[in-house]
């Protein structure tokens, strides 16, 4: 198991640049979503192609990377890129077979991706039944399910970039498969105890996993765990704006909140860039993190 470590102010600088890089990202990623389609829709299947191509790239380039570091860097745009052009694939998918905008707010691509639970359990069962799997969320499941048949894998992981990017599109997938389920009116619906139940547990755990980053002061585990941490924060803000409690700057296009974002983002990524350069970070014991 990891050693615990002290809460330090250099573990809590490294907690908030992550928080503030991850989130400054998706949101980014959404607004140039937004901005695509209002402004130039044509291109949008383009654009998609574009991100599957690049977010590929991105993963593969991981390969000649020498630290963790840099592996989760680009690992986690390599998971966006390729996440974002699921999206626009599910969104030609819904134009193709003429599913439209319903009245509680879920787009069309939303309204398909909630039908891809299923698909979703298969993989995460696969994951499950991987002794391999070094998953701190999978470890616990496998343990209260008496799945354990060894030893905790153990050792150092040679390019952590695909298992970063694969964490990012596996989160995000579970995020929005059980937001969709809990808007469906037909299941339970937006003001609904399951949407109340899941917006509270949603805000309990990003307290608990920003505690468990804490313990963390490399970029590399930090940007790991921050993924998870991210996707339940970002559930909370989903379900306000659902609510009509608040409006999503990078869907309503608010230049002054997205403003201080994307200063956010920016200074986040220096931020990191620059500690990875001095640091020039080895690799860490695979059971160490997520």
């Amino acid at each position: 198991m990891a050693k615990k470590k002290t809460i330090s102010i250099k573990s809590v600088f490294y907690t908030a640049v992550s928080l503030v890089w991850i989130f400054g990202l998706a949101a980014i990623a959404h607004i140039v979503m937004v901005l695509i389609e209002k402004h130039n829709p044509v291109i949008k299947y383009d654009y998609a192609w574009g991100c599957a191509i690049i977010g590929f790239l991105t993963i593969y380039m991981t390969r000649w990377c020498k630290s963790d570091g840099w592996q989760s860097v680009w690992g986690v745009l390599g998971g966006v890129g390729l996440w974002f052009a699921w999206e626009y694939s599910l969104m030609y998918g819904g134009h193709r077979m003429g599913v439209t905008y319903t009245f509680n707010g879920s787009y069309p691509e939303y309204r398909i991706m909630k039908w891809s639970f299923m698909a979703f359990l298969m993989v995460f069962s696969y994951i499950l039944f991987q002794e391999s799997a070094r998953c701190n969320f999978i470890y616990f499941l496998r343990r209260k399910l008496n799945l354990m048949r060894g030893v905790v894998a153990t050792g150092k992981i040679d390019n952590y970039g695909p298992r970063t990017a694969f964490e990012y599109i596996m989160i995000t997938w579970a995020g929005y498969v059980l937001l969709m389920i809990a808007y469906d009116e037909q299941i339970f619906g937006p003001e609904s105890w399951f949407t109340y139940m899941l917006f509270f547990l949603s805000f309990s755990v990003f307290f608990y996993l920003c505690y468990k980053l804490l313990s963390y002061d490399k970029f590399g585990a930090n940007l790991r765990y921050e993924i998870p941490t991210v996707t339940v924060l970002w559930n909370d803000v989903e379900i306000l704006a659902k609510w009509g409690m608040l409006k999503e700057p990078w869907v309503h296009i608010n230049w002054k909140i997205m403003s201080v974002v994307i200063a956010g983002f920016a200074v986040s990524t220096y931020l990191i860039i620059k500690d990875l350069r001095k640091r020039k970070e080895g690799m860490i014991e695979s059971k160490d993190i997520v």
